[in-house]
């Protein structure tokens, strides 16, 4: 069962940390008698648990499975795992070359980030702080797994009860 409550809570804090961040952000926007905030807000948050929810379930559980069938669950590989689950998927939906063509340009905030179809030192800079924000928060969810879940020195023990016991 604290297994399960470790799964929801590597869903729920970065899901939280992106709502209050979206949050802080709406009211720097808006008004704050504006009543679509809160509307908006909702939306991003069911967004955000299913994205979170998709990661954990789909990348984070069978990352798990491996550490634990590898006897290799400790702080700084769940820590390491977490990261990089967060970080390499985002990197690679986000990579600036997958639409650099000749002649295409972008810019963001009057910022060019793409001439000529080539990255700018400031593309660049934006996609390597965006795959470091993704991997922060795949560490966030990792450290919430790891500060709930059952120590690994337990899981080994149950595992080895169970197998003594069939």
């Amino acid at each position: 069962m604290r297994l399960v409550l470790a799964f929801i809570a590597a869903i729920s804090l970065p899901t939280a940390l992106m709502v209050l961040w979206y949050l802080y952000g709406q009211f720097q926007t808006f008004e704050a008698d504006d009543p679509y905030i809160w509307v908006r807000t909702r939306g991003f948050l069911a967004l955000t648990a299913a994205i979170s929810a998709g990661f954990v379930l789909i990348l984070g559980l069978p990352a798990y499975l491996l550490l634990r069938y590898f006897k290799k669950v400790r702080w700084w590989s769940t820590f390491l795992i977490g990261f990089c689950l967060g970080a390499i998927p985002m990197g690679i939906l986000t990579w600036p070359l997958r639409y650099a063509s000749a002649g295409s340009y972008s810019s963001v905030n009057g910022i060019e980030t793409m001439v000529d179809g080539v990255p700018t030192i400031a593309g660049w800079l934006q996609f390597i702080e965006g795959v470091l924000f993704f991997g922060g928060l795949g560490f966030v969810a990792a450290l919430a797994f790891w500060l709930v879940a059952p120590a690994p020195n337990k899981l080994s023990q149950q595992d080895a009860a169970s197998g003594a016991a069939a």
